[in-house]
């Protein structure tokens, strides 16, 4: 069942349970009124019969000539009868009704006026004590007139509810058609889109309602998939760049050595090369792996120190760079280092984030500096290298992308990046400012 039926047989049933409960709201209104009409009618009648056949001996007889003009005008003598105290009509033409009995009677004493229907007719009676003795007024008027109103009205309604019906059943599917108009071109856009023109945005529909919010969400995956595949097709041209270099090396090192027989001393450069040409490839590859496996696992969390990583890293970089790096602490509040997250990928980050200042350095020393700030524990790793021109501070935290000015500094384009994904995903605010004197990332964790 496509959308167009669905909203057509959704707004059918809607109006259908609707006009249904309102039409019997005015069937049961009017039945009500229309009844209430009838017993106020009744009990007017009733009263008259009685001031008529009841009062005329203390009436005068213009007052009694005005009675009975009232009465013959309104009150059938076929449908009164006024009972005496014995239970026997004096008054009237309803002798032989079945429905009248001395019970009725007594409680019609009792209760002073009461109103019964039976299949056919209405009755109303009206107790009336008079100078001559207790005297019991009935009324009655056929259903017939009041039955036929009611079929007639509810003839109308139904025959309304018919006509609104398939008046709504077709309205609905035009206006169906005409708010489905907007989806039916997004599906023919997505459907001639291909690997061409994805990256193309589909066509914004200014309403204002679900359907601007869902083109615009989709546009935005689009642009994901679109920036996704680019990084893809980059990323074999990339990787084949890098690897190239220390390949190249270790085969030409190789092939050098092997023309003719080589000193030891030789051939313990030659392994030192080599090694070193293997590490960055190792290096290499292990940044790529963490970069995917970032998105696509979910590791457990843990509480940890913050600091404590940090002193981990010293020796590390103790051994690897000259460029001298020291450790700053300006933070009175220990549990301001607490931080619960995935600790391995922090310290993997904040390794990357170091030995980028260390590696930019230009032999200048690289300070690391904790602090903290309205509660919170700010990092920050300030170098006074050779710094980001100001034209690349966005484009450096794009994956593989590389300054323009890092000349023959090893580096594969990845730590940065998967830096700032990872602290983003561990929900630490991540900047980083740069100028031709230097480079500071910071880091702000949130609160413990």
């Amino acid at each position: 069942m496509n959308l167009k039926i669905r909203l057509t047989l959704f707004s059918t049933l809607v109006f259908t349970i609707i006009f249904g409960l309102a039409t019997l709201v005015i069937y049961w209104i009017f039945y009500n009124s229309s009844e209430r009409h009838l017993i106020s009618s009744l009990e007017k009648n009733a009263k008259i019969a009685g001031i008529y056949y009841l009062e005329a001996d203390e009436q005068s007889p213009l007052k009694h000539l005005e009675s009975k003009n009232q009465y013959e005008s309104l009150v059938k003598r076929a449908m009164v009868a006024v009972y005496n105290a014995e239970g026997k009509v004096s008054y009237g033409g309803m002798r032989f009704d079945s429905q009248i009995n001395k019970d009725l009677l007594s409680q019609l004493k009792s209760d002073k006026t009461i109103y019964f229907k039976t299949e056919d007719s209405f009755y109303f009676g009206l107790y009336y004590p008079d100078n001559q003795g207790d005297f019991f007024v009935f009324v009655k008027e056929s259903s017939a007139d009041f039955d036929h109103q009611l079929n007639r009205l509810l003839i109308t309604l139904v025959f309304v509810f018919l006509v609104a019906l398939i008046s709504i059943a077709l309205l609905s599917v035009w206006l169906s058609k005409y708010a489905y108009l907007p989806i039916r071109k997004v599906i023919q856009e997505i459907q001639h889109k291909d690997l061409s023109t994805i990256q193309e945005p589909l066509t914004t529909i200014k309403t204002k309602d679900e359907l601007q919010d869902l083109i615009e969400s989709y546009n935005a995956l689009l642009r994901r998939i679109s920036e996704n595949m680019i990084i893809r097709k980059n990323f074999v041209s990339y990787v084949s760049h890098e690897f190239r270099t220390p390949l190249a090396g270790i085969l030409g090192s190789m092939e050098v050595f092997g023309t003719k027989v080589r000193s030891e001393e030789e051939y313990h450069e030659l392994a030192e090369t080599i090694t070193e040409h293997v590490n960055f490839l190792n290096q290499l590859i292990g940044n790529f792996l963490l970069l995917t496996e970032d998105q696509a696992l979910k590791r457990s969390l843990e509480t940890f120190r913050i600091d404590e990583i940090v002193w981990d890293l010293v020796p590390k970089f103790s051994r690897s760079f000259a460029v001298p790096l020291k450790v700053d602490i300006q933070v009175n509040e220990p549990r301001y280092f607490n931080f619960r997250g995935n600790k391995m990928l922090v310290s993997l980050s904040i390794s990357n984030l170091i030995e980028n200042a260390l590696k930019y350095a230009n032999g200048q020393e690289v300070l690391v500096r904790m602090t903290g700030v309205n509660g919170r524990l700010s990092l920050q790793i300030i170098d006074h290298g050779i710094g980001i021109p100001q034209a690349e501070l966005e484009s450096v935290k794009q994956t593989f992308y590389r300054g323009s000015n890092v000349g023959k500094v090893k580096g594969s384009g990845i730590g940065l990046s998967f830096a700032q994904i990872v602290f983003k995903d561990q929900g630490v605010d991540f900047d980083i400012r740069s100028n031709d004197l230097g480079t500071t990332v910071s880091l702000l964790f949130p609160q413990f």
